[in-house]
């Protein structure tokens, strides 16, 4: 493995860690829809950088699907903080719409 190939993973195992600590942290402070959407995509993205180093380690398979041979959890942890951070967009538009 080359030098900044593992300059790259702990890097983002690391500030992914920061990140998701601070979110979790900020949890406990809002009840904003909003806010609670961004926190939960930036989890599920540090569970995606976790799942991705396990697997470049051999110690997860690349075999995990959620529909047979269609949906994988990689594909699935790479999606859905984009799900989840939109949708916080899209209630700020609305609320700001709204107001």
């Amino acid at each position: 493995m080359a030098v900044k190939d593992i300059v790259l993973i702990l890097s983002q195992i690391s500030f992914g860690a920061i990140a998701t600590f601070l979110a979790i942290l900020y949890w406990s402070h809002t009840r904003d829809t909003a806010w609670m959407l961004i926190i939960i995509g930036v989890i599920i993205q540090y569970g995606q950088i976790m799942y991705s180093t396990f697997m470049m380690f051999g110690v997860l398979g690349d075999d995990l699907f959620i529909i047979s041979n269609v949906l994988d959890i990689g594909t699935l942890l790479s999606v859905v903080p984009l799900i989840f951070i939109s949708s916080a967009f899209i209630v700020m538009l609305i609320r700001f719409k709204k107001g």
